[in-house]
């Protein structure tokens, strides 16, 4: 009984992942960033991220060298609201192709020398 039970289960998961996997609906396509469009968006940053990112204060993290990824991540969880932040209110009227050439832009200049904690903080 127990082996019958073990291939319903199987064959359930089998033709789920198949209609899942024949949907016909593309996967989503990541957006291609605009560096240049992005510089022209980060100058609204530089109030409290500084100059090209590079952050003079501890209390803005330093986002110039962000993976574009991280990057993004963190700011669509910002921009949901997923963090109580000053942020939500930044990003919230950003689009998916807003987000994107600024982390296009971002990902592209040397971080500080000296700080090297974009790696590991969010946007």
């Amino acid at each position: 009984m127990t082996q019958k039970y073990a291939v319903m289960i199987v064959a359930t998961l089998v033709a789920l992942l198949s209609q899942a996997a024949w949907s016909g609906d593309p996967p989503p396509q990541a957006l291609a960033g605009d560096p240049e469009r992005g510089a022209e968006m980060a100058k609204l940053c530089t109030s409290c991220h500084g100059h090209q990112g590079r952050s003079v204060t501890s209390r803005y993290p330093s986002i110039a060298g962000m993976e574009e990824g991280r990057f993004i991540d963190g700011m669509k969880a910002l921009r949901a609201g997923d963090k109580g932040h000053l942020m939500a209110n930044m990003t919230r009227g950003l689009n998916d192709q807003d987000i994107a050439d600024l982390a296009a832009y971002y990902a592209q200049l040397e971080p500080t020398p000296w700080d090297q904690s974009n790696a590991e903080s969010d946007p």
